[in-house]
């Protein structure tokens, strides 16, 4: 209460006996003073533009059902992004991650596949390549070699070789591409 409040003179009301007692208790537990909890009362029943004669009952069915519908709608705005966005994000990133290859397959090149040809042609080893120097270029490349392990995507082969090395491998070979 207000220091106004506590200056003001008192007044009798009549209750009977047995709502004075339900009163006293009820005062007991929510403030100090009885004034106190008639204001409360008072107060709250203005604040929310309610009348002790009136059910609560409808009221709260209407605010039970508003509440839900709006819970049934936000539920349905998540399914639809998990649906929409989630899930195909994932599915990209776990295909990113497995390093799926893609189904479509690439056709090498002629001049590769001129070259592959040139290399599988049976030919006796010191007329093409004497002192099987065949196995000194292979030996050469796979050197060179290293394994290059991205943080996104699958594992891949890298070749350091200079490009005078690539000329001259290209030219021993047959390839004929720049």
């Amino acid at each position: 209460m207000s220091q106004t409040e506590k200056k003001e003179p008192f007044k009798n009301l009549s209750f009977k006996a047995s709502v004075a007692k339900k009163f006293i208790k009820f005062s007991k537990a929510i403030s100090k003073s009885r004034s106190a909890t008639l204001l409360l009362m008072l107060e709250f029943f203005e604040y929310n533009n309610i009348s002790p004669s009136e059910s609560l009952g409808p009221r709260m069915q209407t605010l039970e059902s508003a509440i839900t519908k709006r819970i049934n709608a936000l539920v349905a705005i998540i399914r639809d992004i998990e649906i929409n966005q989630t899930l195909p994000t994932k599915g990209m990133l776990d295909a990113l991650f497995e390093g799926i290859p893609n189904p479509s397959t690439k056709k090498l090149s002629m001049s590769f596949e001129k070259a592959f040809e040139n290399l599988t042609v049976q030919s006796p080893p010191e007329q093409n390549h004497p002192n099987n120097t065949d196995h000194h270029d292979i030996r050469k490349v796979l050197d060179r070699m290293k394994l290059v392990k991205p943080p996104f995507g699958r594992p891949y082969w890298k070749v350091s070789l200079t490009n005078s090395e690539i000329a001259h491998l290209k030219k021993k070979y047959h390839v004929y591409n720049n």
